[in-house]
């Protein structure tokens, strides 16, 4: 499929191609370096030159080296590689080094491929670049394509694209688009947690400022699980300190359970440090599962920090859980055991025992 946009620039892509329509065999394009001029210099008059050699210094020079840039035809090489992770890296450094028009002109190449995974690959990448370069002219494409086909591939494509330069402006286009809002919280949350990989602190402030309370996994989650990857004590810091929420927990959760997967003991020894309250009893609930995954009489003890009795039953459960699949009888045991209320343990029993989903 060619849209009006850019039927006029495939209709310069034929000599490219060839009669074959995908001719691989291309040239890079690429500008070439010229060195300067090399300077001579002509002996001082006044002196004797024929026994004595004047040695004289040559000023120091420079080869200018010209920025490389990609052409159509590079794309279309890259796009022909059949492993996927070369071709995808191929891609890439490709389309960073082309600009607009090429761009352009390698869309209409791509959009003439017959369905399957180049044709894929292709248009990614170049709805990616596009939208780094273009982001409103991208995303106005992707939209056609998404009322023909209602496919939003290429839709996320061009705004994670923008997002790379201007992720404010790219969220702020999505909110002004024709898009089920099922569809617009997915990506939302991507560029959200694309936005933390730049800037945490303004990321974390949009998340902060469009919250949902009442959502398990909302953008403040975003941030959260993205910042904790590489300043995991920053993350749950600021998790902590968000008011109350569903959405809070959340956050909390993704913080600790990155922390703990990289460095178990910081994790655990910063959990450990936290005033009492709601975000205490978040973490140490979140370190109850993960630590009781692989040992559950560990795990309960870090349920038993848990002040609050609904937070505890789902800590102690998630704590146990797994071992109570496995091995019933020892399960109970390590429970009745445990510094937990009875009360709680009744419940964390009916928990375990319940068709449903146990953290419900």
């Amino acid at each position: 499929m060619k849209s009006p946009a850019t039927r006029g620039l495939w209709a310069g892509m034929v000599p490219l191609l060839g009669s074959a329509g995908v001719a691989l065999v291309v040239g890079f394009g690429l500008g070439r370096a010229t060195a300067p001029t090399e300077v001579f210099h002509s002996p001082v008059a006044g002196k004797n030159t024929e026994n004595t050699e004047e040695k004289q210094e040559l000023p120091e020079t420079t080869t200018p080296t010209e920025e490389k840039t990609a052409s159509a035809s590079d794309v279309i090489q890259a796009a022909a590689i059949s492993v996927p992770r070369q071709r995808d890296r191929a891609l890439e450094d490709a389309l960073d080094k082309a600009g607009l028009e090429e761009v352009k002109k390698a869309l209409a190449w791509a959009e003439a491929l017959p369905e399957g995974p180049m044709k894929k690959a292709a248009l990614e990448k170049i709805l990616e670049r596009w939208g780094e370069l273009d982001g409103a002219g991208a995303t106005a494409y992707a939209m056609q394509i998404y009322g023909q086909t209602g496919n939003s591939g290429l839709l996320r494509d061009a705004l994670e694209g923008w997002a790379r330069k201007d992720p404010q402006g790219a969220i702020n286009q999505l909110s002004s688009l024709e898009v089920n809002e099922r569809l617009a919280r997915d990506i939302r949350r991507d560029l959200v947690g694309q936005w933390t990989e730049q800037n945490p602190a303004a990321a974390a402030s949009y998340a902060s400022a469009n919250r949902n309370t009442n959502n398990w996994g909302g953008l403040v989650s975003a941030v959260a699980d993205e910042w904790a990857k590489r300043d995991p004590q920053a993350a749950a810091t600021w998790a902590a300190n968000l008011p109350s929420g569903l959405d809070k927990r959340s956050a909390i959760y993704e913080a600790i359970v990155g922390w703990a997967d990289s460095d178990l003991n910081g994790a655990a020894s910063f959990v450990a440090s936290q005033p009492a309250g709601e975000s205490r009893d978040a973490m140490a609930g979140t370190l109850a599962r993960q630590i009781g995954r692989e040992d559950p009489a560990a795990g309960l003890k870090w349920a038993a920090m848990v002040a609050d009795a609904a937070t505890q039953e789902r800590a102690a459960a998630g704590a146990l859980v797994d071992l109570y699949r496995r091995d019933t009888n020892q399960a109970l045991q390590l429970l009745q055991s445990s510094s937990i209320s009875a009360q709680v343990q009744q419940a964390v029993l009916t928990r375990m025992t319940n068709r449903g989903p146990w953290w419900r």
